[in-house]
């Protein structure tokens, strides 16, 4: 599928909602440093010991108490029972001193063990999970055999790491599955998702290297870029024509300081940007990686199993190659029900990995249960129902989009991407919007500053296999309704 070049947000959202965005944040942010020196003023706040500095960042505290602490019921939210098409939410006290606690009664019942009631908890439709092709429910017939097995044979863990007696036979079927999935030659496999990219990455550069990384790339590729030791350069999110001139110019000037040649260069993009629903632009990339001899990583959490029309991820959307990337990484978090990750590519590459790589040394393997739903879901992916559940996931999340956009309301991201952002942009709007949805029944994600720029905070809607038309045109009914009371029409009137 051709890449669409969007217009930047910071350019398309007019300078009113802007300006009052900002205002919205300064008087927040001033009343809550008011509040915090009349609490020090009453002797309200525990002063730290004398000598001592503040074991917790003073603004990041602030904020944590005196902004998210304020609209923490709209986050956090416990459930009980399976993260599916719905979802039971159990009832919560209204948010206080930035916590937010069970009701007595629900409290009571968790304690005693006793089952919840149905005033206990709100069902909602479930907007907000990962659970892209319905693998997070459990009763699958072949899925849940094969996870019942693999427990009464493995147990719950290997309690070892990989290298050191923590692989089994069924971890080697693992590995041999994703590479073969991914038509390429080898693939290793890890215990924690977000472990992935913070600890290949640093196995793959280190001092003397230079990663050129996505402005928007997740927390967990900023953290192994980090720790990695490499140099470590920005360009804007998904400018080609930036990527281009970064890579250009650090092959001429090389190292700072001596302008020795850079031992490596590794470019580094997601497949599907999970705060912008957005389709990287790969066959550009791999363009401009060819062009200049640079290695390419590409992180695919959110797009291998649910992008493309055999879910084969970004490569199979943009018709690329998977032979053409050096490092494809996933999780097994989003669209297969289950935890962890991997990384794929060829065998030279991977194996030296394998052995220097410190969640091999130093974590536990990757649960065998939950290996053996991973194999599962790969093969039911494969098949003719797996097919039908890609199709479904597509239709249900091109419709939503579709409705959205044409009702006026600001969605970004990509037909094929089942994430979903609309912007809210205003503070105030971000857990009103919230509880008038999930009074409604609907249990989305709310997303502000710092996890996004502090001008565009969002709903994240993601969608499910396992979601009917019919839920997901309720659900936009619901959505239209809360948008005119919050004013979220950004594309039709001025003040939205």
């Amino acid at each position: 599928m051709p890449h669409i070049k969007r217009t930047p947000i910071e350019t398309d959202i007019n300078i009113i909602i802007q300006l009052t965005t900002y205002l919205g944040y300064g008087i927040l942010t001033v009343l809550g440093y008011a509040r915090d020196w009349f609490d020090k003023f009453m002797g309200w706040t525990p002063s730290t010991p004398k000598g001592y500095a503040p074991i917790t960042r003073d603004f990041e505290e602030f904020f944590r108490r005196r902004l998210y602490g304020r609209i923490i019921d709209c986050f956090n939210r416990p459930i009980t029972g399976p993260a599916a098409g719905t979802i039971k939410c159990l009832n919560r006290k209204p948010p206080s001193c930035a916590e937010c606690h069970l009701t007595e009664d629900v409290a009571e019942s968790l304690n005693t063990n006793k089952p919840f009631t149905k005033d206990q908890y709100n069902e909602c439709l479930n907007l907000s999970s990962y659970n892209y092709l319905g693998f997070g429910q459990p009763g699958h017939e072949i899925c849940e055999k094969n996870v019942l097995q693999a427990l009464n044979t493995y147990g719950t863990s290997t309690t070892s790491a990989p290298l050191y007696g923590g692989s089994t036979q069924l971890h080697n079927e693992l590995e041999k599955t994703v590479a073969d999935f991914l038509s390429v030659d080898d693939a290793m496999i890890f215990g924690m998702g977000w472990g992935v990219n913070a600890t290949a990455i640093p196995a793959l550069v280190g001092k003397g290297s230079l990663i050129i990384s996505d402005s928007i790339n997740h927390n967990s590729i900023v953290t192994g870029a980090r720790a990695s030791g490499a140099k470590i350069k920005t360009f804007p999110h998904d400018d080609m024509g930036a990527l281009e001139k970064i890579v250009r110019k650090a092959i001429i000037t090389g190292q700072p300081r001596t302008h020795r040649p850079w031992k490596k260069i590794l470019i580094i993009v997601e497949g599907v940007y999970s705060m912008e629903g957005e389709v990287c632009d790969l066959a550009k990339v791999v363009e401009i990686k060819k062009k200049y001899k640079c290695y390419l990583y590409l992180d695919e959490a959110h797009s291998i199993g649910a992008v493309g029309k055999n879910g084969r991820g970004v490569c199979e959307y943009a018709g690329v190659d998977t032979k053409d990337i050096d490092i494809l990484m996933g999780t097994f978090t989003k669209s297969f029900g289950a935890i962890g990750g991997y990384i794929a590519g060829a065998r030279e590459l991977i194996e030296p990995i394998r052995q220097i790589c410190a969640s091999q040394m130093f974590s536990a393997g990757l649960s065998p249960p939950c290996v053996s739903q991973v194999i599962s879901a790969f093969n039911v992916i494969d098949s003719d129902e797996g097919k039908e559940r890609i199709k479904q996931l597509h239709e249900n999340s091109d419709l939503m989009r579709k409705e959205l956009n044409d009702a006026g309301l600001y969605v970004v991201g990509d037909y094929g991407s089942a994430v979903i952002p609309m912007l809210i942009c205003q503070p105030g709007k971000i857990a009103y919007t919230a509880r008038l949805l999930f009074e409604r029944g609907i249990a989305v994600v709310v997303v502000g500053f710092p996890a996004v720029p502090i001008l565009f905070s969002r709903i994240r809607f993601c969608i499910s296999a396992n979601h009917t038309k019919e839920q997901i045109l309720d659900a936009v009914k619901k959505i239209k309704e809360v948008a005119h009371i919050t004013h979220l029409y950004y594309h039709r009137k001025l003040l939205g």
